[in-house]
């Protein structure tokens, strides 16, 4: 018997949809739905998509369910890059172009005053370009996050690297950063990051049981490790979706959104872009513009975005370090999106 999970709880969402899916996509999607749960995307443990709010399908491979909380690895950064913009709303945060060192004096008292290190700002941290000898792409890099996650004190470990680029000049992906920015949320909220996320985002959305990880000096990992379920994955999609408003409520300021989602920097080693720690994409699909937004963790974790076709997708899974984590974008980009651009 298929397990294809409707949530009419979804219901609730607020605007009205004009998008339309044809049979032939809803053929499409129901294909995907039996592929996952047949186990035939191997590693990829479950897929929910919505188009226009209406959720097409919830599909689960064997052994997972809608309250299993996974490991969402990286696309853990993009859901910082929301909280970040909280402090934006709220004032505590000025501008992105504040420095840490001015945040966060502390952890910068060992370096000279004149060392370019205390001029990398919270953007240049949210861009991947801190100029810091850090690069998780490169085994060998002496910033790499393997070698930081074998440390007591993370941020200690990331300042403690040289400068390799000029800051604000050069993508190098670098999750170290992105921790540090954990220190930040913490300190201009006062609040613990878990509690600033359930306040801010996770409760209104109806999120439960959202686990965050440590370091082991105890401050919150905000580069990777999160624990949502599939559907708490879809719900920040459809919020991103609908400019940051859930319901009546406007959750993140669209005007935020905006600066998050669009193009920072470019990546020369791919075709990919990078926005505020949200991944960009697009191109032309059978005669018509698209662009894709997404978060991205190891595995195949990912939040797919495609705002031309109110298209939102969500997916996990378990295929760490390998290609086939990669199957939810062919999915999504092979087959998702051509099929509602044919029926329209």
């Amino acid at each position: 018997m298929r397990r294809l999970f409707f949530l009419c709880c979804l219901s609730v969402i607020s605007w009205a949809s004009g998008a339309q899916v044809s049979s032939e996509a809803e053929l499409v999607m129901a294909d995907i739905a039996r592929g996952l749960e047949a186990g035939e995307f191997k590693g990829i443990t479950g897929g929910m998509v919505s188009i226009g709010g209406e959720v097409q399908f919830e599909a689960y491979a064997a052994g997972n369910g809608p309250d299993k909380r996974h490991d969402i690895r990286s696309a853990t950064k993009s859901i910082t890059a929301l909280l970040v913009g909280e402090l934006i709303e709220d004032g505590s945060l000025k501008t992105v172009k504040k420095k840490l060192s001015q945040i966060l004096p502390d952890e910068f008292s060992h370096m000279e005053k004149n060392d370019p290190r205390r001029d990398i700002t919270v953007e240049d941290a949210m861009t991947m370009r801190t100029g810091l000898a850090c690069n998780d792409w490169a085994p060998a890099s002496v910033g790499h996050e393997d070698k930081m996650y074998q440390t007591e004190d993370w941020a200690a470990f990331l300042l403690s690297k040289p400068m390799a680029y000029e800051r604000g000049k050069h993508f190098s992906y670098c999750t170290g950063g992105v921790v540090l920015l954990g220190r930040v949320i913490a300190k201009l909220s006062g609040m613990a990051v878990p509690d600033f996320a359930n306040e801010r985002i996770f409760s209104p959305l109806g999120i439960t049981d959202a686990k965050w990880e440590h370091t082991p000096a105890g401050h919150t990992d905000t580069g990777g490790h999160l624990r949502l379920s599939l559907a708490d994955l879809h719900k920040i999609g459809l919020l991103v979706q609908a400019g940051g408003k859930w319901q009546s409520d406007q959750l993140i300021e669209s005007k935020w959104l905006n600066s998050a989602l669009k193009e920072q920097t470019r990546i020369y080693e791919r075709r990919e872009r990078y926005g505020y720690l949200w991944w960009r994409d697009g191109g032309n699909v059978k005669g018509k513009d698209v662009s894709l937004i997404y978060a991205h963790g190891n595995g195949g974790n990912f939040i797919f975005i495609v705002p031309e076709l109110e298209l939102v997708a969500a997916f996990t899974g378990k295929n760490y370090g390998k290609r086939s984590q990669f199957i939810p974008n062919q999915l999504v980009a092979q087959r998702i999106v051509p099929a509602l651009i044919e029926g329209n």
